[in-house]
This record gives structure tokens, C-alpha cells and sequence, in this order.
């Protein structure tokens, strides 16, 4: 069985990728894997560190506002679709799977015209602009919440069909492995100490320019309180010579869950990916969404179930951040109940019912 893997520009939209592969490989230890990305976000590295073959195509964002950028989209469309029919051709999968990165729209519509069967997947409520110019020609669409299903028609026409069999809620592919953390293991590697609380920071796949900021303005002080873990980007980040500062451009998996299960609190950005792994690790979380995004409405999302501190980006500087660390570290009540909340705000096991899906389509 060969299944093509479509996705990247950042890590948010390749770790479900990864989740849902691992799966389909326990049941089927000789399935053949190929990630299609983009040649400058982290996944040509998340590919290769799990031994997946790994190819890049032209990326073509289509913007939903007015860019001189958007002229010169349908040359660069053209390039990307002529790259995705000879990987295809190639290749030769028996199912495609995509996570709705802008990646994936030239391979998911080659693959229609080469009756390839293909399953896009919706991590946040807000449907992604690439996975709604995919859903007509998807054999299947799968979505991590409810709210999701409308925004999805079950078929070639206009109207949403109630039981519609094509358009399924699944919850997020949550990476099993992020579980096997050793906190020990990670005092040791990360140089940390035994007497300290432990932040850490994620930016997300290809780094967050205002978390570097942020942290770099508040380490003076913050690092008298907590001991740092940061994951800044590839090449975006800042070499600083603070005690109790640890920063690296990217962490691997095994490395990322010991960062994890070493972390008191976590400050992360608010997609859907990182927001999976808070929910299935159970962490104390501030989400800080990327403004005028997607992400805002995720932040909605966990202030209504109250499961996370949520701070827009404009209210947040490097003197109240500093303030509310000092204040958590000592919340231990509200610690309790924001990660309790947070353990209950994700379906579990969509990686296995999302890889059945491909496995039954890929067999046909």
C-alpha cells in the first residue's frame, strides 16, 4: 500500500500527518509513505526523522485579501500542478491525505483527475481556505469539532446533507509518542534544575517572531522564576547567555515529549495541533492566538470551556507576562482545574479512526 501525505509550511499541519501515518503502519508495516511540502517549512526534517521519503512542490498561498502576490499565483499554480502530476504519476498511491494545508490543493485535485481517492482533514472550527476549494472533490472530510460540519458539503452539491456519510467529526490526530516523556530524562538533556519550575515555549513549527521578542525582553526577570525551554523557529531565534535559558530552533520528537512532561506551563501560539497536544498531555496552558487568524476563534474555543489562560496579542508585554508566571507558579488550585479542563476538550483516538478510513479507501 502506498499512501502520499500532503502538507507543511508549518509543523501544525504535518503532525496529524505523522500521527495518522504511524497508525496505518502498525497495521500495515509495509504501507509506503511520501510527504509533499514545501521546500522552506519544517517538514522536509519531521519527514526525515520518521524515515518518510520526502518531496517538495512550488507553494502557492492563495490569499484571501488584496497582494500583488496574488498575481502571480496562477503561473505559480500551474508550476505546482505540473509538479503534482509527475510526483503522482510516479508515486503511484492508492490514497492521499491531506491536513488543509495550502500545500495540498494542486496534489488533492491531480489526484481527482487521476482517480486517485483522497481524505482532507479540518483541525480548526474555521475551515481553512484550502480545504474548502478540496471538499467537492475529497472522498472523504473529516473534522475535529461539530461546528465544523456545516461548513462542509457532503456532496458535488451546494446543500449540507444532515447524515451525510462523507463528512465526519473525528476529532485530532494527536502524536502517541509526545506521552512517552521522562521528566528526569529531560533534567538531565536539558541541563535543568531539580528545584525550579519549568516553562516552555513553542512558537510553533516555523517559530513565532513575537514569542521571541516577548521572551527575550522578559528574561532578566522571568528567568529568576522559572528555568525556559524555547523552541524559537528554524534560523529565527536569538543565542542569549542567561542562566536557567535554554533555546533551540526545532526539537525532535523524543525530545519535545520530555520537554513536555518536564513542563509546569506551557506558552504556545492556538493551532489546532498544539492545542491537541495541551489537551491530550493535560498541561497548564497560556494561548496567545496569532491575530486577525484562525486561531482567534480556537482561543474562543478554550476560554468557553475554560481550559486555558487565552491573552490576545495586543494585552500581553514582557512586565504582566512576567507577572502572571510569578502568580501561576503558586496557583496550584487553578492549576488543577485548567488542566482538568483541558484533558476534556478533545476526542481521542482520531488518529485510528482517520487512518481506517484511508487504509478502507486505499484498499479499494
Amino acid at each position: 500500500m502506498r499512501i502520499l501525505l500532503a502538507g507543511g509550511g508549518s509543523g501544525g499541519s504535518v503532525s496529524p500527518l505523522l500521527a495518522v501515518s504511524k497508525k496505518i503502519k502498525q497495521q500495515h508495516p509495509k504501507t509506503h509513505f511520501l510527504l509533499v511540502g514545501t521546500k522552506f517549512g519544517p517538514e522536509k526534517a519531521m519527514a526525515e526523522e520518521q524515515r518518510i521519503e520526502f518531496e517538495s512542490i512550488t507553494a502557492v498561498k492563495l490569499r484571501r485579501y488584496f497582494s500583488l502576490q496574488n498575481f502571480l499565483a496562477p503561473f505559480l499554480l500551474i508550476k505546482a500542478f505540473l509538479e503534482s502530476y509527475k510526483i503522482l504519476k510516479s508515486f503511484k498511491p492508492n490514497c492521499v491525505f491531506g491536513t488543509g494545508s495550502f500545500v495540498q490543493v494542486p496534489v488533492i485535485w491531480t489526484a481527482w483527475f487521476l482517480k486517485i481517492p483522497a481524505v482532507i482533514h479540518q483541525q480548526d472550527v474555521v475551515p481553512s481556505l484550502a480545504n474548502k476549494l478540496c471538499q467537492l472533490v475529497a472522498s472523504k472530510v473529516t473534522v475535529t469539532f461539530p461546528e465544523s460540519l456545516r461548513s462542509f458539503s457532503s456532496s458535488l452539491g451546494i446543500f449540507y446533507k444532515k447524515n451525510s456519510d462523507k463528512v465526519l467529526v473525528m476529532g485530532n490526530p494527536f502524536r502517541e509518542n509526545l506521552k512517552n516523556g521522562n521528566k528526569l530524562t529531560a533534567i538531565k538533556s536539558f541541563n535543568l534544575r531539580q528545584d525550579m519550575p519549568t516553562m516552555l515555549v513553542m512558537g510553533g513549527g516555523t517559530g513565532a517572531k513575537f514569542f521571541n521578542n516577548l521572551i527575550k525582553d522578559s528574561l532578566p526577570d522571568l528567568t529568576k522564576t522559572v528555568q525556559i525551554i524555547h523552541t524559537t523557529g528554524m534560523q529565527k531565534g536569538e543565542k542569549f547567555s542567561y542562566a536557567n535559558y535554554h533555546s533551540f530552533e526545532f526539537l525532535k520528537e523524543d525530545d519535545l515529549a520530555n520537554a513536555y512532561a518536564v513542563a509546569d506551563i506551557v506558552l504556545s501560539r492556538a493551532g489546532l495541533s498544539a492545542i491537541t497536544e495541551l489537551a491530550n498531555l493535560k498541561k497548564l496552558s497560556i494561548v496567545v492566538p496569532m491575530p486577525n487568524s484562525h486561531q482567534e476563534l480556537n482561543g474562543v474555543y478554550l476560554l468557553t470551556k475554560q481550559a486555558a489562560i487565552v491573552i490576545p496579542q495586543t494585552k500581553i508585554n514582557a512586565k504582566n507576562f512576567t507577572t502572571l508566571i510569578r502568580k501561576l507558579v503558586f496557583a496550584h488550585e487553578a492549576k488543577l482545574e485548567l488542566e482538568k479542563n483541558i484533558g476534556k476538550i478533545m476526542l481521542k483516538n482520531a488518529d485510528s479512526k482517520i487512518a481506517e478510513i484511508i487504509i478502507k479507501l486505499a484498499e479499494k
